[in-house]
């Protein structure tokens, strides 16, 4: 038995190696640059469409303005006869 115990000093310790050729990383930084090509795409589709919602906005504005200045003349006409 105490040539059992003189093998298995001798033996060399087990070694994990981590890492690979880089693959993964490689992965990784696509999914990054596809994530981000994505979110500058919404980011410039929003901000075509904006000008345009913009305008519906001040359009509508502008029309209740001018009804809103029609019913006052017209209330200050009733007013006056």
């Amino acid at each position: 038995m105490a040539s059992q115990d003189s093998s298995d000093s001798n033996q060399s310790p087990i070694v994990i190696k981590q890492g690979g050729n880089g693959l993964g990383i490689v992965i990784a930084a696509l999914i990054l640059v596809g994530g981000a090509v994505y979110v500058v795409n919404v980011w410039s589709d929003q901000q075509r469409s904006a000008p345009a919602e913009a305008e519906k906005v001040i359009k509508d504005g502008v029309k209740s303005l001018q009804d809103s200045a029609r019913q006052g003349i017209d209330a200050i006409k009733n007013k006056a006869n």
